[in-house]
């Protein structure tokens, strides 16, 4: 295939497809240059401006889609779980006793502004998926729990190794997955128990491509 027939066909892509192989390229070169000990500062340096780039990438067309109940509900999830962060940060009480590095970010209250964001992009990748599984909004929340859970098992070995937080007591609590789970089930519930509707399902593609990088991290970096 040469450039111009190259080019021709990812024209033709619907938009949708093409945000979705240029988020792959992104997070294949992410992991490509994070394996090169000359470029890993680099990337570690980009990786909230990343975030935030790619998870608006992937809620755009979610939201040009114009449901004022999905940005209801976003807005909502991201201010608890942000809230939540904080609490946790400062007491301990909800994932365990851990701190936040320098890594993703500029922080409020010592958790960066990144965190509630990407919280609102997992759970609402997850909740998408659960519409193919089942139309209980109970159900669903078990679901988007469970499925959170297992992000947040291959996310935190690299965010420990990469600094993006470390444990207080050197180890990962219980505790956190419990929290996460909690917190993924009730973000989760809600969408389905209200209706929240949205038509794109790039935020799964997104959330999936996520695990996979964290994945690789994993085996080819820390």
């Amino acid at each position: 295939m040469n450039g111009k027939t190259l080019l021709r066909t990812l024209k033709d892509l619907p938009r949708e497809q093409l945000l979705i192989l240029i988020l792959g390229d992104l997070y294949l070169f992410g992991l490509i240059f994070h394996a090169v000990d000359f470029t890993l500062p680099y990337m570690l340096l980009l990786t909230p401006i990343v975030l935030l780039i790619c998870g608006i990438a992937a809620i755009y067309p979610a939201a040009r889609e114009g449901s004022r109940s999905l940005m209801i509900w976003a807005l909502v999830t991201y201010l608890i779980t942000l809230t939540l962060e904080i609490v946790g940060v400062k007491t301990g009480l909800v994932f365990g006793e851990y701190d936040y590095g320098p890594v993703l970010g500029l922080k409020l209250m010592g958790v960066p502004l990144v965190i509630g964001f990407n919280w609102v992009i997992v759970v609402l990748g997850a909740v998408r998926f659960s519409e193919k599984i089942t139309p209980s909004p109970l159900l669903a929340g078990l679901f988007v729990g469970a499925a959170c859970v297992v992000y947040d098992y291959a996310l935190e070995p690299v965010a420990i190794g990469l600094d993006y937080w470390q444990w207080r007591g050197g180890h990962i609590p219980l505790q956190n997955y419990i929290a996460w789970f909690v917190i993924a089930a009730v973000a989760g519930w809600a969408y389905r128990f209200f209706h929240v509707k949205m038509e794109s399902r790039l935020p799964m593609w997104y959330v999936g491509l996520q695990f996979l990088f964290f994945v690789g991290l994993q085996i080819f970096v820390v």
